[in-house]
């Protein structure tokens, strides 16, 4: 069964710009079949988990955060990149059966899915300033409601990290 993160229930609809918190859900099953199924697990490790339990071998997404990552490719989940650009559940599969969607391993998922691709990140701050942070975490505090984080900032983040933009 194949899994795509999407923004609407439309059964071609646009792929989701984030993966544990995406609104829906479409399954492919081995037939072509899509289904739409509403994200109620909100979060991407209990994705993860429902995607184990339901059988999805496959995913396909523009987003996904390390922890998800990881416990997916353990689940053995093949996890695909679709690319920057907006692109529909047809498409993917178009681009999956083409075979020109890339794989999303260990060594390529920070400069695909990672901090790094994002161009927006967080670092915590370090105990000791001389120090360069220990990680970086995608922290969601810039996100609110219907707006896109990569947009103006209109509130002051709080002092346990600081903010860079690239």
């Amino acid at each position: 069964m194949i899994a795509m993160p999407i923004k609407t229930e439309n059964q071609n609809g646009i792929l989701a710009p984030l993966f544990g918190k995406a609104k829906w859900f479409a399954l492919i099953d081995d037939a072509g079949t899509v289904t739409i199924h509403a994200n109620s697990k909100e979060g991407g490790m209990r994705v993860a988990r429902w995607f184990e339990q339901m059988g999805v071998t496959t995913l396909i997404t523009n987003h996904l955060g390390e922890k998800p990552f990881h416990a997916l490719r353990q689940a053995g989940v093949k996890i695909y990149f679709a690319g920057e650009e907006r692109i529909s559940i047809e498409e993917a599969m178009k681009h999956l059966k083409a075979n020109t969607l890339l794989e999303v391993t260990l060594s390529n998922y920070m400069n695909l899915l990672g901090e790094e691709a994002t161009g927006h990140h967080h670092e915590e701050e370090p105990l000791d300033n001389d120090k360069k942070p220990l990680f970086k975490t995608k922290l969601k505090c810039c996100e609110t409601k219907g707006e896109n984080s990569l947009m103006g900032h209109e509130h002051q983040h709080t002092p346990c990290h600081k903010h860079e933009t690239h």
